[in-house]
């Protein structure tokens, strides 16, 4: 009698497991498909939050049209590039480009730099500077005390109004927030020649010549020590140019 020959067990335990493989590659590529390809989960809108300057954040955006358009799908939009392309708005501190799977968004979430002071470019615009020292556009109109920049007439560096920004903007990043929330205006003479006019420090306004951005941290203490010095009460000037031989007036 003739034997049956059967096929090994390893066989057919493959040929079990096909319908399950054909299936999750199916699967795999319907989801591809649909994520990469179908507008079903496709980019309906660009939602900002966190600041009322949108129409700058979407001309970034226009500009990023190579790499972003609407109802292209979601998963194939470029959420860095996007980021990259709007971080470039120097007033623009923080920010997240998200994708809103819910909602077929796009949801961007923006935190603004706050100024402390502001002054005039060479080009007469208003520019600001916020607690890190970094200098940006002003938009609209805002009251923050005022930076004037004295530099001579006569000197013969170009880069002297640089020089002078620069300086201030260090000079602002060291000063502790308390100064700088009861500061009026400060004026820059040159980078050695640095003043802030306050008020609630003493009796009326006061004025700090701080000489050059260095030491700030100690300048800080010795203009606290001394303002608690009963004989400067009524002090209008505090020079601390030199900190260990500050003149009060």
């Amino acid at each position: 009698m003739r034997k049956i020959r059967k096929l090994p067990k390893l066989r057919l335990k493959r040929i079990n497991h096909f319908p399950g493989l054909a299936l999750a590659i199916c699967l795999l590529a319907l989801s591809t498909y649909l994520l990469g390809w179908s507008t079903l989960f496709a980019a309906r809108a660009v939602v900002i939050d966190g600041t009322e300057r949108t129409a700058e954040v979407n001309s970034q955006i226009v500009a990023a049209s190579s790499t972003f358009h609407l109802g292209e799908p979601l998963a194939r939009v470029d959420v860095h590039s996007l980021s990259r392309r709007i971080s470039l708005l120097d007033w623009v501190e923080k920010l997240s480009v998200k994708r809103d799977w819910i909602h077929g968004q796009i949801h961007i979430v923006i935190q603004e730099r706050t100024p402390i002071a502001q002054f005039i470019d060479g080009a007469g615009q208003n520019q600001l500077i916020d607690k890190s020292g970094v200098i940006f556009l002003a938009h609209g109109n805002g009251s923050y005390p005022v930076i004037t920049f004295k530099a001579s007439d006569k000197s013969s560096d170009k880069s002297s109004s640089k020089d002078l920004i620069d300086a201030a903007a260090t000079y602002i990043q060291e000063l502790p927030s308390d100064l700088l929330d009861n500061a009026q205006s400060f004026i820059v003479n040159s980078i050695d020649s640095i003043q802030s006019t306050h008020t609630g420090l003493g009796s009326g306004e006061v004025v700090v010549r701080w000489g050059n951005n260095s030491e700030i941290a100690t300048k800080v203490k010795v203009l606290r020590a001394l303002l608690v010095l009963p004989e400067n009460s009524k002090a209008h000037l505090f020079d601390l140019s030199s900190p260990l031989s500050p003149i009060v007036k």
